[in-house]
């Protein structure tokens, strides 16, 4: 897990852009004015209130026996005063060690390494399902599908990895969705105000 390499150190921060893209965009598509101007991950995490991304878990076909679930958002359980065995809610390590490898490549390389970029496409792979669950918009046919036996958890989008759903969904966060009743109107879709959630 700890090998690194300039392949890896581009597939870590190609990995880490496209999870910043998807937070800006859920955040520019609701009530954020702050989603005009350099956005962090204070700012990302106001996403977690409506996403409840540390409440995911991910699991990798790429061990034998008893692949381990990853949860890459965990860190920031405690700030939705959520349990957690990391105590106090602290920054997301491996996107700190993105940042401190992007900007501090000679020194940090080494933080650019396998086990971060794993965490990194799990939460990419959060932030996407949380927001289509495990539909797949590609247009072929999955190729590469775990396949051996009973699986825990769900497939995810293209069928690669498995998932497990936030079961933590209060009452008032969870909505109807009835094509039927809402095909008509011509705001189909709620905005969320994520100015009034605090970062």
């Amino acid at each position: 897990m700890s090998v690194y390499s300039f392949r890896i150190h581009s597939l870590f921060m190609r990995t880490c852009i496209e999870i910043e893209a998807n937070f800006k965009v859920i955040l520019a598509e609701n009530n954020c004015s702050r989603s005009g101007r350099q956005l962090n991950m204070v700012d990302h995490r106001r996403v977690d209130a409506t996403h409840h991304l540390p409440s995911y878990e991910v699991m990798l076909p790429i061990w034998s026996g008893s692949p381990p679930t990853l949860r890459p958002f965990e860190q920031w359980r405690p700030l939705r005063g959520l349990p957690s065995p990391h105590g106090k809610g602290v920054p997301i390590s491996w996107y700190q060690d993105h940042n401190t490898s992007k900007h501090d490549r000679h020194d940090a390389f080494k933080k650019a390494n396998l086990k971060n970029l794993i965490l990194s496409v799990a939460g990419l792979l959060m932030i996407v399902t949380s927001q289509f669950g495990a539909q797949d918009f590609g247009a072929g046919t999955p190729e590469i599908v775990w396949s051996n036996g009973y699986q825990p958890m769900r497939a995810s989008i293209g069928e690669l990895f498995r998932v497990n759903y936030p079961t933590d969904w209060a009452e008032d966060e969870i909505y109807d969705f009835n094509w039927s009743d809402i095909k008509d109107q011509p705001n189909r879709f709620g905005r969320i105000d994520f100015d009034a959630i605090p970062a």
